[in-house]
């Protein structure tokens, strides 16, 4: 599977996307890929999020000077905005 996303898509053209009631398929409709997309920003964003929530924003709260977290603090809001905006459904 993982050579078919890896490889085999990008040879042939035809993005691979997952459906829970399908599970790994190609597809020819550009709607489908989209879809896809923006599912998988959307669940990257959670992760992101939960790691700063969870651990980037304590460790500033004890550490405020440290210089770690600020540059992370600093790159990761750009990321998370254009994450959050990226896998905004689509207006039907």
């Amino acid at each position: 599977m993982r050579h078919l996303r890896d490889v085999g898509a990008a040879e042939h053209l035809t993005p691979i996307i997952w459906r829970r009631k399908d599970g790994y398929m190609f597809s020819e409709d550009p709607a489908d890929w989209i879809e896809y997309e923006k599912k998988q920003l959307a669940q990257i964003l959670g992760r992101l999020t939960r790691m700063i929530t969870g651990t980037l924003d304590p460790h500033l709260a004890r550490y405020p000077d440290d210089e770690w977290a600020q540059l992370v603090t600093d790159q990761l809001t750009g990321v998370r905005s254009t994450l959050a905006q990226l896998s905004k459904p689509s207006r039907s």
